[in-house]
């Protein structure tokens, strides 16, 4: 491994792993159609900066290792043992095909918010905040939003998302 370069692990940014291998941009895109979000600069400049490699893996329904493992071979770095586990929290989010839309009391849109090259992630906490116990919110996003998803759920919200549809994913977040 070159000094200047880092480790690539399961826990390494996905905008920093392109900034040091941009290289492998190619081979990101290859391992989900879900990937091809990084091609737009809005979310490569926002959410790829908090998205570690793990969750990014469960966003593309991708192994985590086996991804992990052609980045590093990629990069000239020996794989991850055959026994390598993950650390971390693992994004558990329970897929529904319907959703009781009685008990959504606020949608909130943020795909302008990341298109304007922002991220949302102050504005959907302090929504999420002002719920009252059994109150659900909508929200709107261009792609699956793990990263909050996994602060919402540290925070004790229950989280749902509708099966994503191309660039339209439904992740309703309850107190």
């Amino acid at each position: 491994m070159s000094r200047d370069r880092i480790d690539i692990t399961p826990d390494t940014k996905v905008a920093e792993l392109l900034k040091n291998y941009p290289e492998l941009e190619g081979i990101i895109l290859q391992f989900s159609p879900a990937f091809a979000a990084l091609k737009n600069p809005v979310p490569r400049n926002t959410v790829a900066k908090v998205t570690s490699l793990q969750q990014a893996a469960k966003v593309g329904n991708v192994n985590v290792v086996d991804m992990v493992n052609t980045l590093r071979k990629e990069a000239g770095m020996p794989e991850l043992g055959e026994d390598f586990c993950p650390d971390g929290e693992e994004v558990s989010v329970p897929f529904s095909h319907e959703i009781s839309e009685t008990s959504v009391v606020f949608t909130l849109d943020v795909r302008p918010i990341i298109k304007a090259g922002d991220h949302p992630k102050d504005l959907v906490i302090s929504q999420a905040e002002k719920l009252l116990p059994g109150e659900c919110m909508e929200l709107i996003s261009p792609f699956p939003p793990v990263p909050l998803i996994n602060l919402l759920q540290s925070k004790g919200f229950k989280v749902t998302m509708l099966t994503p549809e191309k660039e339209l994913v439904r992740t309703f977040v309850k107190r």
